[in-house]
């Protein structure tokens, strides 16, 4: 099965999150309620997922409104935990700082405040506890980072380019620096690099690529890109070879910020898996092409999919802009 490296880069923030809180409160470490903020943490800082009923508009006052919120509710199932509850909440700004919410200019200093607090708050002190934290955070972070370098690669990059007109949503290729005897042509390289076997194939690289630009994405703060990815219909018939691919990119930050690109063609003639990958989550941007008929089941067809991808040469173009008043996300080319 393919690794799927954003769930692996979540997993990571979790366990330093929960590294840093059970230091902190040691034998008054409480697993649940440490998963509830951590989970709450997560789903706003990395998947942009909130409710306020104010504009909040920095993923640092998101954070904070959030982590509140879920404080005053927890008090209320929990009101004899109150006081660590709310000791939790505290401690647990300072994970910002940890996971790049928030500038750091200096680790050391940053624990040593933390350390102080701690004796404060809790009354508690430990010798080893500000160089074993530091060290422990360090090594955190190492982690991290060798996840995301882990796919840097010298014969594959991917071109990222703006489609015309539009604004945060980006064309993503695949292109290689390989080298290949004298005798293959340029065209028949491109032919068997986007055709059969490899054109599937190539999809893992793709997709791997694609997800890290997502998380480095995410960890800048950045929730507004899109990316539209290739896609081989060939896989729509390879149950387990399909599954394993889209394992890579099976995370809920990364479906919201990906399409994956199918021609009209292939979606006639393969709706009923289509529908089922839809219905997982995954997003799909449909490129219409000659077979496509612009009548109103038609149309109305087409409002599944998260980007409509119409080239101004196609023969039913004018017919199509006739009946697109329903539609949204168009990108012409």
């Amino acid at each position: 099965m393919k690794i799927n490296c954003m769930d692996q880069y979540i997993s990571i923030v979790k366990k330093q999150i929960t590294f840093y809180i059970r230091s902190i409160f040691e034998n008054k470490f409480n697993k649940e309620y440490c998963d509830l903020f951590i989970e709450k943490y997560i789903n706003i800082r990395y998947y942009d997922f909130y409710e306020f009923d104010i504009e909040v508009n920095t993923v640092r006052k998101k954070v904070i409104e959030g982590l509140k919120k879920l404080q005053d509710d927890m008090i209320i199932d929990h009101i004899l935990d109150k006081e660590l509850i709310e000791q939790i909440r505290v401690f647990f700004y300072y994970v910002l700082y940890f996971d790049k919410v928030l500038y750091c200019k200096n680790l050391k200093s940053l624990i040593n405040k933390i350390t102080r607090l701690k004796k404060r708050v809790l009354n508690k002190e430990d010798d080893e506890f500000e160089n074993n934290l530091y060290n422990k955070m360090m090594e955190y972070d190492s982690i991290k980072e060798n996840l995301i370098n882990k796919f840097n690669s010298e014969e594959f990059y991917l071109k990222i380019s703006n489609y015309q007109g539009t604004i945060n949503v980006f064309r993503v290729n695949l292109k290689y620096n390989i080298k290949f005897p004298p005798l293959y042509s340029e065209y028949a390289i491109e032919k068997a690099f986007n055709s059969g076997i490899i054109n599937e194939d190539k999809l893992e690289i793709e997709y791997y690529l694609i997800v890290i630009q997502i998380l480095k994405d995410l960890i800048k703060q950045n929730f507004k890109k899109q990316y539209i990815v290739e896609f081989a219909s060939s896989l729509l018939n390879k149950s387990k070879k399909i599954k394993g691919i889209l394992n890579i990119i099976n995370n809920t930050g990364v479906k919201d910020k990906l399409c994956m690109k199918i021609k009209y063609e292939d979606f006639e003639s393969q709706k009923d898996k289509i529908y089922e990958l839809i219905g997982e989550g995954f997003r799909f941007a449909i490129v219409i092409d000659n077979s496509f008929i612009p009548d109103y089941k038609n149309i109305q067809c087409l409002q599944l999919f998260k980007y409509i991808i119409l080239n101004r040469q196609l023969d039913c173009y004018e017919e199509f802009i006739k009946n697109k008043l329903d539609l949204k996300n168009i990108i012409e080319i």
